[in-house]
């Protein structure tokens, strides 16, 4: 029986929420994290926080004693490089190392769902070879695992693609999402710990309307109460010359072009049918989004 869970990336947009629904459905929590302040003011009491570094096996060994299932939300940086340190691999490989040691009982991780645009359209980028990389290392672990392959989140436009009162987007959307809440996704995550035995299980996680890019912009726009927000387009060839003195830039241009081409089609059957349907559309998240 699960009960105590370890979680690694607590502390940001799509982490935090996840973090708090486990609280809620009546898990111990602990996260690792390198400032204890910032995860003060984010987490309810009952969550134990521990300041540690995933680059050491010694924190993540003693952070992991007790713990019944760990929970990854890890992603490449934008200022990570090819051929340096990668939380996703280097760190993740070192939490499944101890996870070994440890007595885990099951890893719950989070990918995504473009990242099968990988080598499609001549498409090759480093951060979704290290992103596949990461799956293998999972699935290879021996241990029990989850892993969730959700659509793009509604809260990419409230932390990501809001600027002060610019949504902005680079290129042009061809094919539509099924963009997901975090709120959902959590559910689902905390859905899955109640129903998964020893088994693995991979779902693909996706909400219930579709939209391009600029689509979802427009409807953004239109309900967000906070301020009157304008949306503007960087082309791609403009925000490919950028990319060549900044390293975020780079990484929202790779980000961007493979959103933008790839063909998502509805995959979300075995989700919806195991974990519940997703209630919050975009309208819903736009009203009430900071």
């Amino acid at each position: 029986m699960i009960k105590n869970i370890a979680v690694f990336g607590a502390t940001g947009y799509l982490g935090a929420p996840v973090t708090k629904a486990l609280v809620d459905g009546g898990y111990n929590i602990s996260v690792l994290v390198r400032d204890i302040d910032i995860a003060n003011q984010i987490f309810p009491e009952g969550v134990e926080i521990v300041k540690g570094n995933l680059a050491y096996h010694h924190d993540i060994k003693k952070f992991l004693q007790g713990k019944d299932a760990v929970y990854c939300n890890l992603s490449v940086s934008p200022n990570e490089t090819e051929t340096g340190f990668h939380l996703e691999t280097d760190g993740l490989r070192k939490i499944i190392n101890a996870s070994q040691e440890c007595g885990i009982k099951r890893i719950i991780y989070l990918s995504s769902l473009v990242q099968n645009y990988q080598k499609e359209n001549d498409f090759d980028w480093w951060v979704f070879e290290v992103k596949k990389e990461a799956l293998n290392y999972v699935r290879d672990s021996g241990i029990p695992f989850t892993i969730f392959y959700p659509s793009n989140f509604m809260e990419n436009f409230s932390h990501g693609y809001k600027k002060g009162i610019h949504l902005t987007l680079i290129g042009e959307s061809r094919f539509p999402m099924f963009y997901i809440s975090v709120k959902d996704y959590a559910k689902m995550v905390v859905n899955s710990l109640k129903k998964l035995g020893n088994e693995d299980r991979e779902y693909d996680i996706q909400g219930p309307n579709c939209y391009t890019i600029q689509e979802a912009a427009e409807l953004f726009k239109l309900h967000y109460t906070k301020a009157k927000l304008r949306i503007k387009t960087i082309g791609m060839g403009w925000a490919k010359f950028l990319a060549l003195f900044d390293k975020k830039i780079a990484y929202d241009v790779g980000m961007a072009e493979a959103l933008n081409n790839y063909n998502e089609i509805f995959v979300g059957d075995l989700a919806w049918e195991e974990l519940g349907k997703p209630e919050i559309n975009l309208e819903t998240f736009a009203k009430n989004a900071e």
